[in-house]
């Protein structure tokens, strides 16, 4: 399984995300039990992660981006692939970092090359596009491409540590593309049930922070249990 490690970046600091109250978020220094700065590039090079995925939260709401961090970090990691809020095929034009299309803010129905997709949830699937009755048939229309994954991020499971294990289940049993859980992993345990399961990768923070999984896991940039 493929793991990439999560910046939440919010007025250029990394921040602790948890449930979705994106009002609520605090410098990942206070929460961090492994870091003791909020500064991404100092982050990076203190933990030395493999993959990053990045979420620009000020442009997911449509108040500034930290598009400049996003580009620079891109050349301090293996990869990184970064949901920034897009809302246009034409905003993807020059990025050097592989986009994440979430459906929180981009109609995937517009889709017109490989790349992440996130399917959001908050309660229910948040779905831009209004096109699909449920996040079933949103899969179903995403099996049509070849992408680089598809990403099911629960956002009220995020920084709590517990998966949502039926929704990702369901996930992986409809998609030909791979699965990626976004939200919730918080042990080693986690990891080997969403390996059974067939989910290609996760995505993790709190549980790194919080020292519930080791930082080998995300420097090696694989889980192989």
């Amino acid at each position: 399984m493929k793991i990439f490690f999560v910046l939440d970046i919010k007025k250029g600091i990394v921040v602790h995300a948890e449930r979705g109250e994106r009002e609520k978020y605090k410098p990942i220094e206070e929460k961090s039990l492994v870091v003791k700065t909020s500064d991404p590039f100092s982050i990076v090079e203190t933990l030395k992660p493999r993959f990053i995925y990045v979420a620009d939260l000020d442009r997911i709401s449509g108040d500034g981006d930290n598009l400049r961090i996003i580009e620079k970090l891109s050349g301090k990691v293996e990869e990184l692939i970064a949901d920034c809020g897009f809302r246009e095929v034409e905003e993807l034009e020059g990025i050097n970092f592989e986009p994440v299309l979430a459906t929180e803010t981009f109609d995937i129905t517009k889709i017109d090359r490989k790349c992440y997709v996130s399917l959001d949830f908050f309660d229910n699937f948040l779905d831009t596009s209004q096109r699909f009755k449920d996040f079933e048939e949103a899969i179903e229309f995403l099996n049509t491409f070849e992408l680089s994954g598809i990403i099911v991020l629960n956002v009220k499971r995020v920084g709590t540590m517990k998966v949502d294990f039926q929704l990702i289940s369901k996930a992986v049993e409809i998609s030909e593309n791979p699965i990626f859980v976004g939200g919730g992993v918080g042990s080693l345990e986690d990891l080997r049930k969403l390996h059974e399961i067939d989910c290609k990768g996760a995505l993790i923070a709190t549980a790194i922070h919080r020292g519930r999984l080791p930082l080998h896991l995300i420097r090696s940039g694989y889980f192989r249990p």
